[in-house]
């Protein structure tokens, strides 16, 4: 979906654009070629998803971590491809008034791609961990029907076969606390990619527009860009923390909150930091081009719409960081 957004967005600027300026049309599908490649990062996390899933073994952890990682890499795609298409589309449309727009545009799309790339760092982390942690934690998942995945493919074994010690050694930890914790990962970078990709696009659509006059001033004004691709680091720096201190046989429900908790603080944090950098930079680099000395007051905003993703940011990370010492020893048997 992102990367038919971002190629459709930027083949209608290009086809708008190539009527007049037919010479700059190749030079213009830059962005749809790096939407295509956003359908490639979920081309090669959906086959080694696939890869991984062994009938016999496959447990609730492994189910919920491969959904958590395919989810990661496909919303984070889609918020790349939104803000390509909207880039690439005033980019390519103002690069044909102003040739010196080029390399500004082409560092726009880089840091909009970005996006999608934590997203496919995160979702492969997740899915190749899974794996290791998974194994071993398949339980008796019908007691009425003396169905058990232990040994083989659900076996179905005599209830005598099994005491209620063995019962309770299969799997101490209720799954589903997994469940949570994985959509920790995900709300974390899913959410603050968006944030990312709203500043991302917004800014880039006032440079893009500025720079048609000015194009002396693109380079300087790309700083809002950077800054809400900043963001996109904050989620996958707390999507792989949570991901690095998920126990799959000690993990309580406990943990399992608190790193939702945390995931979903960083990454709303920076969704709402990330919609006033793409405001204020739209509008800053706008006015900024017709009266210089505003630069260090926009700059100054800037940062303060930063620091609210900061905030999020530290705030999850000590959330994260206690949950694991808090919730050990929480685990009961729950399906005995």
């Amino acid at each position: 979906m992102g990367a038919a957004y971002g190629t459709a967005k930027s083949g209608v600027g290009i086809s708008s654009m190539g009527v007049m300026r037919p010479d700059m049309v190749m030079r213009s599908i830059i962005p749809v070629v790096m939407a295509g490649v956003l359908g490639i990062y979920g081309l090669i996390t959906a086959v080694i998803i696939n890869g991984k899933m062994d009938a016999a073994t496959y447990s609730a952890y492994s189910g919920y971590a491969h959904l958590g990682a395919g989810l990661t890499v496909g919303m984070s795609s889609l918020a790349a491809g939104l803000a390509i298409g909207i880039v690439g589309d005033a980019g390519v449309r103002a690069n044909a008034q102003q040739p010196r727009l080029f390399v500004g545009m082409i560092l726009i799309l880089i840091f909009a791609e970005a996006l999608g790339l934590y997203g496919l760092i995160v979702g492969l982390v997740v899915a190749s961990t899974a794996e290791g942690k998974g194994k071993g934690l398949c339980t008796p998942y019908n007691v009425v029907s003396k169905q058990f995945c232990h040994k083989g493919l659900y076996e179905a074994q005599p209830m005598a076969m099994y005491s209620a010690s063995t019962l309770m050694e299969m799997q101490k930890c209720d799954p589903s606390s997994a469940f949570f914790g994985f959509m920790g990962v995900t709300s974390a970078i899913v959410f603050a990619n968006m944030g990312a990709a709203y500043g991302t696009a917004k800014s880039g659509v006032g440079i893009s527009s500025m720079g048609v006059m000015r194009p002396d001033m693109v380079m300087r004004s790309i700083i809002p860009v950077v800054m809400a691709g900043v963001l996109g680091i904050y989620g996958l720096i707390t999507a792989v923390i949570i991901n690095g201190k998920m126990d799959a046989a000690t993990y309580s429900a406990y943990s399992g909150y608190a790193h939702l908790g945390a995931g979903l603080t960083v990454g709303m944090s920076s969704l709402a930091a990330g919609l006033a950098i793409g405001i204020v930079g739209d509008a800053g680099v706008r006015a900024n081009a017709q009266q210089p000395r505003l630069f260090v007051g926009m700059i100054l905003i800037l940062i303060f719409a930063e620091a609210l993703g900061l905030y999020g940011l530290i705030v999850g990370l000590v959330v994260a960081s206690t949950a694991e010492g808090k919730g050990k020893g929480l685990c009961s048997p729950y399906n005995v």
